[in-house]
């Protein structure tokens, strides 16, 4: 069973109204467990089949990911949002001024605050793991 927009959209804020409490989140990652999906999926009147799960829980992740208030703390989700919206970015020669201005630009971040150096550095490499699992980089590889 594959889900469309439509349907994700819908599930995704259910999910953020039963869970706002978790939100803005100080971890990377949006904190989305199978529990919190099979209760949102039943409200929605959805019986996926099993091995539609580890699917419908990243497109939930997605759009869960575009509904909820983001900050610098959230660089995996972050990165998650950027590597949907910005496919064709040269992540070998982005600038961290870019990902700042790109971060900056998504709806949903509201962190009036600089970032730290190493969260510039996080939201690259897992933006990079994203695109490539093999993305066979050496020491002479850098980014700039």
């Amino acid at each position: 069973m594959l889900l469309n927009d439509a349907e994700i959209n819908p599930i995704a804020a259910s999910i953020l109204a039963d869970h706002r409490h978790l939100f803005p989140t100080t971890y990377p990652d949006i904190p989305l467990n199978l529990a919190m999906l099979k209760d949102a999926l039943q409200k929605a009147g959805l019986q996926p089949e099993k091995e539609d799960i580890p699917e419908i829980m990243q497109q939930v992740e997605l759009a869960l990911a575009a509904l909820v208030p983001l900050n610098w703390n959230n660089y995996g989700t972050i990165a998650i949002l950027l590597n949907q919206q910005h496919p064709g970015e040269d992540l070998l020669a982005i600038t961290e001024n870019r990902i700042i201005e790109l971060t900056n630009a998504l709806p949903n971040f509201s962190d009036d605050t600089g970032p730290q150096e190493d969260v510039i550095d996080s939201i690259i490499y897992t933006w990079i793991s994203l695109t490539d699992d093999e993305a066979n980089l050496t020491e002479d590889d850098a980014w700039v």
